[in-house]
């Protein structure tokens, strides 16, 4: 069955194709991981090197793009990651939820982060390494997962409607990234209602092989899970005590957590 593809809510609306290239441009940049020449980032992109230049040349001016004299290769600059800093920064909550984060992988010395929904993929807008601990996994601010393969994910498929489970179903389908991935409907609400009735959810290397997360959601005053927190760790260390321990740890954390943003944690998940 072939599935639809969901329109755009800008879809009719006048779009500037410069800007778009121009952001085409700087994304096509960052998958390309080092320093490249003007014709190598120009066949990655598909587009001519004469157009490719005059963009380039325009970030320069700006600061975003800079240019090695002794091989004229581009590379994108850290300018970048200081407005990635200032749009984490802008979320409501990030700056009152990040002590969690901290506590949890200082707990733990493992890995822990504070996602948000965006989108209908889950961004991860703060993290914290254990101490000594440097797991090596997906979590960074910024990086985008999808929702039916993470424990955030799923908290956040809570607040969804049958309906709106399918929307996500015909937007994005559920990819398969390991031999543990749910890959269908019926099968992710079996797992939505044994995350309501755990009151936490599990990504047991559903989205990256090797590597298991226990997360518990932060309800806002009106009872909408709006963030979750996690705790990531190899299979080695994260067995059957760990899990227990964790996810005590973390519902204490959600509760405190959900307090903050005004809702009556008692009422349960």
């Amino acid at each position: 069955m072939q599935k639809k593809t969901a329109k755009p809510p800008s879809e009719g609306i006048k779009k500037n194709q410069s800007l778009r290239k121009a952001l085409q441009i700087l994304e096509g940049m960052t998958k390309i991981n080092s320093p490249a020449r003007l014709q190598d980032i120009a066949a990655s992109l598909r587009m001519p090197q004469s157009t490719l230049l005059r963009f380039l040349n325009t970030f320069i001016d700006f600061g975003y793009v800079g240019q090695d004299p002794d091989t004229s290769c581009y590379f994108l600059t850290l300018k970048l990651v200081e407005l990635g800093a200032r749009a984490s920064g802008s979320y409501p909550f990030q700056a009152s939820l990040s002590k969690y984060v901290k506590q949890a992988a200082a707990a733990f010395s493992e890995s822990a982060s504070l996602c948000v929904e965006q989108n209908m993929q889950m961004v991860y807008i703060a993290t914290e390494e254990g101490p000594g601990r440097m797991l090596q996994t997906l979590h960074r601010i910024g990086h985008i997962a999808p929702m039916h393969a993470t424990g955030v994910g799923k908290l956040h498929l809570l607040n969804y409607s049958d309906a709106r489970l399918e929307e996500l179903e015909q937007k994005f389908g559920f990819p398969k990234y390991t031999d543990h991935t749910i890959t269908n409907l019926k099968d992710l609400k079996r797992e939505l209602e044994q995350v309501r009735e755990l009151g936490f959810a599990m990504d047991n290397e559903e989205c990256e092989v090797g590597v298991r997360c226990i997360a518990v959601p932060v309800k806002n005053f009106q009872g909408q899970v709006v963030a979750g927190i996690s705790v990531s760790a190899p299979v080695t260390r994260m067995d059957k005590q760990k899990i227990e321990e964790v996810s005590r740890f973390l519902k204490e954390i959600s509760v405190k957590a959900a307090r903050e943003l005004g809702w009556d944690a008692e009422q349960g998940l």
